[in-house]
């Protein structure tokens, strides 16, 4: 559970928390920060048990309540925007917790809880008679796991790979489950419709090896940037990622037009995602330390940029602006995803529309704003191909408006 727990560390770092049930007392412990550098070996290994969850989250997760039918610890992951009116708990995981609390059942909790809020979630409880898994509208992905008897649901599937799970399938939107020693079982199958998955999942969040809603992330970035190359062909001297959120897409550009990848940038391994911490601050110094230019790579290249999005364009024109100043004859940029004209309600990153340059300036002004020779994005259409679903199971909130 502990090394399922780590594989998720790129999903936050603000939080990480331990709750096992077994031989010993409850066990649950939360700490600040990433889970390797909070627990120590001797919290770990003392540890035995049946069963238990794990969480890694922007917020204090899990957190452990007495319900009517019993105590349950609870890891929430998933926004619920209207939180704020409806109680006064200080943050979303403790709002769901109530909720599901208060009713006779996990069942109806999750039942009253799709009732009351606006936004989508998984949720994992461990209670005495085993695990709950539900899935909300699909945004949130969740996956079932299987070791020689044993059994894991996690947010994804990367989770499984070094410790030997197999996948046996996704959670489905609208789902809840109970795991025990018996395997899975279904106990209720929720109409959430219209069910929509998290595409900025494949686009970025995801870690690469994550098969999420039957399609490899690895996969559809390469895709995205197949098409980007297909649809926007510049001629250049070498195709770069902007580390590591641009990787995969640079690989599948790079393959269809036949211009080099080269990582002109290299990230620097202590350093954080940008787009995950809670506070802009934050993102902005992770933005600002996390890539090292490779000088000698730079100077007369004509460069294309891949990176998953542009939102605030701040990044992209540090990079456009180093890569000038070190001498690059052109700067073109490639982007994964449609222009964000709108804060994600389903995220906790973006907070407002106008965080967004796409809804500040036309794209014409943004390519001149970011130093760039040319700028294009990838379309919805693009977004379909790649993932093979078609754009009514896909959340597309944050670009179509």
């Amino acid at each position: 559970m502990y090394l399922e727990t780590h594989y998720l560390q790129h999903r936050s770092q603000t939080y990480s928390g331990l709750a096992v049930s077994g031989k010993n007392p409850l066990f649950v412990r939360i700490h600040g920060g990433r889970l390797g550098e909070r627990f120590s070996q001797q919290e770990v290994v003392g540890l035995e048990g049946k069963m238990g969850i794990g969480c890694v989250s922007s917020e204090k997760q899990p957190v452990s309540s007495f319900s009517k039918s019993g105590g349950i610890v609870l890891g929430f992951d998933g926004n619920i925007i209207n939180y704020s009116n409806l109680g006064e708990e200080s943050n979303d995981v403790n709002y769901v917790s109530r909720i599901i609390s208060d009713q006779r059942n996990f069942v109806q909790g999750i039942e009253k809880l799709v009732e009351e809020i606006k936004g989508d979630f998984s949720i994992v409880a461990l209670a005495k008679e085993g695990i709950y898994a539900a899935r909300g509208w699909g945004r949130k992905p969740l996956i079932l796991g299987r070791k020689k008897g044993a059994y894991a649901v996690s947010s994804e599937s990367v989770s499984f790979i070094n410790p030997g799970f197999e996948i046996v399938r996704d959670v489905k939107p609208g789902e809840i489950l109970l795991i025990n020693q018996k395997g899975f079982k279904t106990l209720a199958q929720l109409d959430l419709s219209p069910v929509k998955f998290g595409t900025f999942e494949w686009i970025y969040t995801a870690y690469p090896p994550f098969i999420i809603d039957r399609k490899e992330v690895a996969s559809v970035r390469k895709n995205i940037g197949r098409l980007l190359a297909k649809n926007y062909p510049v001629d250049a001297d070498v195709v770069s990622p902007i580390p590591n959120s641009g990787k995969l897409h640079a690989k599948g550009f790079s393959r269809e037009s036949g211009i080099p990848d080269e990582e002109i940038f290299i990230r620097y391994d202590y350093s954080d995602r940008s787009y995950t911490p809670a506070t802009q601050e934050e993102r902005y110094f992770q933005a600002e330390t996390k890539l090292i230019p490779m000088e000698e790579m730079i100077a007369g290249q004509r460069i294309v940029l891949i990176d998953d999005s542009i939102v605030r364009g701040t990044q992209m024109l540090n990079r456009a602006s180093v890569l000038k100043e070190l001498g690059a004859k052109e700067v073109h940029a490639r982007i994964a995803c449609p222009p964000l004209m709108a804060a994600c309600e389903y995220g906790k990153t973006t907070k407002k529309d106008n965080d967004c340059i796409a809804q500040r300036m036309s794209l014409e002004k943004i390519q001149e704003e970011l130093r760039l020779d040319s700028l294009k994005y990838a379309t919805v259409e693009m977004i379909e191909e790649a993932t093979g679903y078609s754009r009514d199971k896909l959340c597309l909130e944050c670009w179509v408006r």
